[in-house]
Parts: C-alpha cells; structure tokens; sequence
C-alpha cells in the first residue's frame, strides 16, 4: 500500500510500538503489532501489515479538509519530541493560505496552493487521544526561496516548506525543512513557548 511519511514513535509506549501514517489525505496513527520487528522486516510480516491497512480508517487521527491551508492533505513530518506535557507533532499541509495569516509574514496576498507547518500534542500515555492542534500555520512559505523563487534563488516548486527533521537542544527546537523542493532551511523556536502556545490557544481544535 501506498503510505508516505511514516514516522515511528521513538520508544514503546505501554509496552505498544506506535507509527504514523499518511493514508492520504489523513494522518493515521497505529500499533505495530509485531513491533519494531514489523519495520525492520516488513516482508515477514505482510498480513500484520495488511490488517493495518484495512483497519486503517478505524486508526485516523487527524483529518484533512476542515482547515483551508489544510483542504488538501496533511502528513506526518518530523519526529515526535516528548515533552513533559505529551507528544509533540509536526506535521506538513497543503492548501489556501488565507490572506490574513500572510499579512503576518509581510506578503500582500493569500497562497493559492502552498504547503505550511502545524503542530499537535498528544498525550503520553495514550497517543490515540489528541490534546491539542494548531487551527493556524506556525510556519508559512514568504522568504523568495520559500515562495515563487527569484533570479537568486529559483525554486523547483513554488510555495513549499517541508518539515523533514526535529532536533532539541536546551530549551530550543530546532526544524529541519525544505523549501521550494530545492533548499534545506533551518527554523527555530523555545519548545516550551510553543507547547505553552498550543496548550492555552488551540485546546478546542481537534478535528
């Protein structure tokens, strides 16, 4: 089956080796049931991964279509980092960029198509159950090489930034990402400021 951005989850929880996944337009969470053996040979365990495909609407955990920056499709991005108050996910997704979340990036108008970066928090003890989830982009296409390019930097693809990877250090989180399918930028926030965020402004925005 076709399922990109799979992202397992960095230790067992509950004695259960958790991975997302993308079924597209939607980010599916499930139990390996074989366990971390299930990713390393998956060959060997074709039927484990044929009743998770067909189970695969039962494991949705966040849907595509209610957002407009995510009418499209979302997906998975970045590792999870673990934090003292759940889960943290980044994860990608593609559709309008209504004009007032780009004023806040100095642009005069919405994005079309672009792909931005969200954020939810699940909980620790059980990740199936969604804390809290971004209604808005915490990171939008707008510098050139991000956007539509220019004579400096031409783009592959316009309006595009593609988390890929997810570092901690100190008090600081650190995103890898893609930009225009062509560069590798590096953004950075305080960990806490951001699950704080999450936390006190996006508890009602779980869909």
């Amino acid at each position: 089956f076709d399922s990109r951005n799979a992202i397992p989850f960095s230790e067992p929880i509950n004695g259960r080796h958790y991975i997302l996944l993308r079924f597209h337009p939607n980010i599916h969470l499930a139990c390996l049931e074989a366990g971390i053996e299930q990713l390393l040979n998956p060959s060997k365990y074709k039927k484990e991964w044929g009743k998770l495909y067909e189970q695969r609407y039962q494991n949705l955990l966040l849907e595509a279509g209610y957002l407009p920056h995510e009418k499209e499709k979302i997906g998975p991005s970045t590792p999870l980092i673990k934090n003292d108050r759940g889960w943290l996910l980044i994860y990608h997704s593609v559709g309008e960029i209504e004009e007032d979340i780009c004023k806040e990036y100095g642009l005069s108008e919405k994005i079309k198509r672009g792909y931005s970066i969200c954020a939810a928090l699940l909980d620790l003890e059980n990740p199936e159950k969604v804390l809290c989830r971004t209604r808005h982009p915490i990171y939008i296409p707008s510098a050139p090489y991000e956007l539509y390019g220019d004579e400096q930097y031409p783009v592959d693809v316009p309006a595009v930034v593609f988390p890929v990877g997810a570092i901690v250090r100190k008090d600081k989180l650190i995103l890898y990402a893609g930009a225009g399918d062509k560069y590798i930028i590096l953004l950075s926030c305080n960990l806490d400021n951001l699950v704080d965020y999450l936390c006190k402004f996006c508890q009602g925005t779980v869909l």
